[in-house]
């Protein structure tokens, strides 16, 4: 492994000295271990069903739908850890974790906010209301386990008419094959002032596991005291999905009208992402990370979805699901490879 940091000097001082300084028998049984660390800053968008939520009943039109809900930029971490090696089955971990997606919407009126019908018909409190909000929060934690295929490229100067011969540069590709599963929980809640009682509330969770086998390939060159990597990864995964209502109560008589219930089913869905990344050495170990990427889940239930307006005995046991969220945006972090 030292062999390895002195012959990457020796590529930025003379470039010509590479493949001397690490031999094709030593790069063929050297591992290199690494870690990285990154901030997520990433802007997120639904494919959830756009439908009202709140009426104003005055009017007849919607007063608060799904389409409200837009979420801000979202912060968040991913951290790999491993080693790879040229002409060696290498492996590495790693963790994704977003937080603090939330989303809501307000409504204004004149005692004449009532939540979509038939329930508000059911359910004193859940009308005549002057205030109404909806909102929706989401929490998304993923890890996966991967064993990678290496090959690297040693590109020596060369003295020409192409300039870009004459910087030394190292090109090296992991095929990746591995599990990995992604969690995704959601809770969204509307709630209902009207004069002269407490406010009134229907709540409701979602939660969705994906697991499954996943495939992939990551490019990265590194020359001078610079690196440019791609990424992309995909994952086929069978899909555990889940949701629960709170108990639906009158908040003038006081009266339960609709019990705590859920339901659960599974489906098939996929885990999908995409980056690039810029690295900027330091010194021998440490380097800095700035890139951009995005991520998919596809085949999950949005909490937003699952609100049922409607009154027969088996409102709220059915899940809604089959939906598509996306992540995007910058990233900014440090790399330790030795």
């Amino acid at each position: 492994m030292r062999k390895g940091a002195r012959a990457s000097m020796a590529a930025v001082v003379g470039g010509a000295m590479l493949l001397v300084a690490l031999p094709r028998a030593d790069r063929a049984h050297a591992l290199e271990p690494y870690a990285t660390v990154d901030a997520l800053f990433l802007q997120r968008d639904n494919e959830a069903s756009d439908r009202p939520l709140v009426f104003n009943s005055d009017t007849g039109q919607p007063a608060i739908g799904t389409a409200d809900l837009r979420f801000p930029v979202a912060g968040g971490v991913r951290a790999f850890v491993g080693r790879h090696g040229c002409g060696e089955h290498g492996w590495e971990l790693g963790y994704l974790g977003i937080y603090g997606m939330s989303a809501d919407a307000v409504a204004t009126g004149d005692a004449n906010l009532e939540i979509a019908p038939p329930l508000s018909s059911k359910v004193a409190s859940l009308t005549g209301a002057s205030l109404a909000q909806a909102t929706s929060g989401s929490v998304i934690n993923g890890a996966e386990a991967n064993l990678l295929a290496t090959s690297v490229h040693v590109h020596r100067p060369q003295i020409n008419g192409y300039t870009a011969d004459r910087v030394p540069h190292v090109a090296t590709i992991d095929w990746l094959a591995g599990f990995r599963w992604a969690g995704l929980e959601e809770q969204a809640a509307i709630t209902l002032t009207t004069p002269g009682s407490a406010p009134s509330r229907y709540g409701v969770r979602a939660t969705s596991n994906l697991f499954g086998g996943q495939l992939g390939v990551r490019g990265r060159i590194d020359w001078e005291r610079w690196a440019i990597e791609g990424q992309g990864k995909a994952a086929v995964a069978g899909v555990a999905l889940s949701q629960s209502q709170a108990p639906i109560v009158d908040a003038i008589s006081g009266d339960q009208y609709r019990t705590a219930r859920g339901g659960a089913t599974a489906g098939v869905g996929g885990i999908f992402d995409w980056n690039v990344t810029v690295v900027r050495r330091i010194d021998d170990v440490w380097s800095i990370r700035a890139g951009y990427t995005m991520l998919w889940l596809a085949g999950v239930a949005l909490a937003p979805d699952q609100f049922d307006f409607s009154t027969d005995t088996l409102a709220g046991t059915h899940v809604v699901a089959e939906k598509t969220i996306w992540l995007q945006g910058a990233t900014l972090g440090l790399e330790a490879r030795w």
